[in-house]
Order: structure tokens, then C-alpha cells, then sequence
């Protein structure tokens, strides 16, 4: 049998013996130990420097080890290809606009990517500031007459329940008040019938005493308005009130002396026809927005003084709400004053507004 193997000696791929020892023999007579050679085909004795593989390193069997190309290659991507408004889809963008070319970024010296391919990085879209978002039609600008009451009727609309509730409770006390404190009124209805009793108390109801009563009546009956004061006062902050609001008091001592000084005004003006009734409407229309500042913790003295400073740099708006609120209310008469019921908070509510505009307060809309 010839030799078949022609000068190449196998090596065993699972380490095992030669296929001819005694051929392996003669080849390395001497008994020197030739270098093992690595299985996988790489040797432990250093070789030449290998050529620039584009692949990057490869592993053991020879494939590369990044299958999908080097590490640090990055396809360049075409200029018809960018968008040119990133981020913004399903927008019609109108007539299509030349692409810019990107500002190529300068690496800095001795950057070690500054030999790598450079990306692209697309601009970020710029969205125009909607207008009217950041104002609103509170907070801008000198109060008016119609901004006043479109807030009122809306923070009116906002917790109507627990206005109409606390607006009727209040409305049958200050009734049963009055009646309390003008007995010669009691006396004129319970015997109407009776025209001698019916001038017995007319003319009992002339007398001072009686008119000092009913002053008395009156300033009670501004305490108990004053609950509808301080739930107006509250809705400014939170617009929905809830029960709880209307009890709070702040201030007890001057709006108590403030109710004396309405009850004052009161006797003034069944004193008086004429000249009583006039200051009486004068002087209220100038300490209209006392009763707020005094449920803000304010004195009675600073209070009235500036209540009065505030009428009259905005005089114009004042006299239109109080002749609003004088058309309301014996527009609210054919109801026999059941329209009072919503007419006295609603303009409560304008009338806070506008004393939190006037101070520089906000307003939560």
C-alpha cells in the first residue's frame, strides 16, 4: 500500500495520538517538541501583523464578531430623507419646504471620536406660544361693571344650592327680626281690618322709642347679612363656598360696630323723610366695601377710611353697582321679594370682586 498522505501529517482534531507515530517519529529524529498548534487555527507564537479587517475582531470559528459591520460605522442618512419638522405627525405641513443642511459639530482636539463618521442631529421643533393661554380676563386691567358680573353670576352658578339655601334661612330670620322690633308693624297687619287700630299703630310707631327699636332691628339684621358677606368674601379665594364659609367671622368687633352705625343711618332716616333717607343712601354707597375689609381683619377706623378712599377713586363703577342692585331689588318686589333670594348674593359676589380688584388681591376664576 502507498503513502496517501504525501508529506502532510494529520493531527488528530480531538487531541488523539498521530495516525503514524513511528512517521511522526521520523520526522523530529532528534526528539525535539515542535509548538502545538491551537485547534481553532490560532497559535501561541506571535504571527505578522494581519491586514485592516472591516469587520472588526472575530471570534474563535472565525466569524466577525459584529455580523451587521463595525461598531462605530454609521450610515449617513440622505437629505431628502430628513423631516422637516421632527416630532410633529399627522399635521399637514402646506407646501413642502428645501430641507437646511445640518451644521456639521466640530469635535473637540484630541477628541478621539474626531476621526469617526460625525452624526446628524435633527433640530428639535420649535411650537409657537398659543395666545391667551398665560392671561386671563381677571387678572388684566382695571376692573369693570361686566367683568364683575360675569364673575358673580358664575361663582353664583358654581355653588347655587348652598346660595339659595343660606340666602332664604338668612332672608325668614332678618323677616322675624323686623317683626320683633316694630311691634306697632305687628299691630297694623293683625288688625287691618280695624281702622282705629290701624292708626292707634301708626301713631305708636312714631314715637322714638319705637324708632330706636326698629334701629335696633336693623343692625341685627345686618350681623345675620354679614354670614352672606363672608361666604362672598370666601368664594373670591376657592368660588365654590360650602356651608362652614358663611360662619366665618373674622373681625366680630368692628362688624358689630359697624352694625351699630347701620342702625344709626336707620333711625336717621325714618327720623328724617327726606334728608334722613338721602344720607342714608350717600353714606352706604361710600362704606360699600367696609364690610369686606372688616371680615379681612381690618380696623374699623382703617376700614371706613379706606372704604371711602377706594369709592371714590373708582366712583363710576360703584354708582353702577348700587344702581344695579336698586333695580334688582324692587324689580324683586313683584315676587313679594322672593327674587331676593338670588338677586342679594349675586351682587354680594360682584361686590367682592370688585373690592379684591380695588386692593390688588386675586381673584380665583
Amino acid at each position: 500500500m502507498s503513502n496517501t498522505y504525501g508529506g502532510w501529517n494529520p493531527v488528530d482534531p480531538y487531541r488523539r495520538q498521530d495516525p503514524e507515530p513511528r512517521r511522526a517519529q521520523d520526522v523530529n529524529p532528534h526528539g525535539q517538541q515542535e509548538p502545538a498548534n491551537d485547534p481553532y487555527g490560532q497559535d501561541q507564537q506571535p504571527r505578522d501583523p494581519q491586514p485592516f479587517d472591516p469587520y472588526g475582531p472575530r471570534d474563535p470559528y472565525g466569524r466577525p464578531a459584529n455580523p451587521y459591520g463595525r461598531p462605530d460605522y454609521q450610515p449617513q442618512q440622505q437629505p431628502e430623507q430628513r423631516d422637516p419638522q421632527p416630532g410633529v405627525w399627522g399635521q399637514f405641513q402646506g407646501r413642502p419646504q428645501p430641507a437646511r443642511a445640518p451644521q456639521p459639530q466640530r469635535p473637540a482636539p484630541g477628541d478621539p471620536q474626531q476621526h469617526r463618521t460625525q452624526t446628524v442631529q435633527p433640530e428639535l421643533p420649535r411650537y409657537s406660544a398659543v395666545s391667551g393661554a398665560e392671561h386671563r380676563p381677571e387678572a388684566d386691567g382695571p376692573p369693570t361693571v361686566g367683568s364683575a358680573w360675569r364673575w358673580g353670576w358664575s361663582a353664583f352658578g358654581a355653588s347655587w344650592g348652598s346660595w339659595v339655601l343660606m340666602s332664604l334661612l338668612l332672608g325668614l330670620a332678618q323677616l322675624a327680626v323686623i317683626l320683633a322690633f316694630s311691634p306697632s308693624t305687628v299691630d297694623g297687619v293683625l288688625n287691618a281690618a280695624d281702622p282705629a287700630a290701624v292708626d292707634a299703630a301708626q301713631a305708636a310707631g312714631q314715637t322714638v322709642a319705637a324708632k330706636g327699636l326698629a334701629a335696633a332691628g336693623t343692625a341685627v339684621c345686618f350681623l345675620l347679612q354679614a354670614l352672606l358677606y363672608s361666604g362672598a368674601l370666601a368664594a373670591t379665594r376657592t368660588r365654590k363656598v360650602r356651608l362652614r364659609d358663611f360662619f366665618a367671622l373674622r373681625g366680630f368687633g368692628g362688624l358689630l360696630a359697624y352694625a351699630v352705625l347701620t342702625g344709626m343711618l336707620g333711625f336717621v332716616g325714618v327720623s328724617v323723610p327726606v334728608f334722613g333717607w338721602v344720607a342714608q343712601v350717600v353714606v352706604t354707597l361710600l362704606l360699600l366695601p367696609v364690610p369686606f375689609l372688616l371680615l379681612k381683619g381690618v380696623g374699623f377706623g382703617t376700614a371706613v377710611a379706606r372704604g371711602v378712599r377706594l369709592v371714590l377713586s373708582h366712583v363710576g363703577t360703584a354708582l353702577a353697582v348700587f344702581g344695579i342692585f336698586a333695580g334688582l331689588a324692587l324689580a324683586s318686589a313683584i315676587t313679594c321679594g322672593i327674587g331676593l333670594v338670588v338677586v342679594a348674593p349675586a351682587m354680594l359676589l360682584v361686590g367682592a370682586y370688585l373690592v379684591q380688584r380695588w386692593t390688588g388681591e386675586p381673584v380665583h376664576g
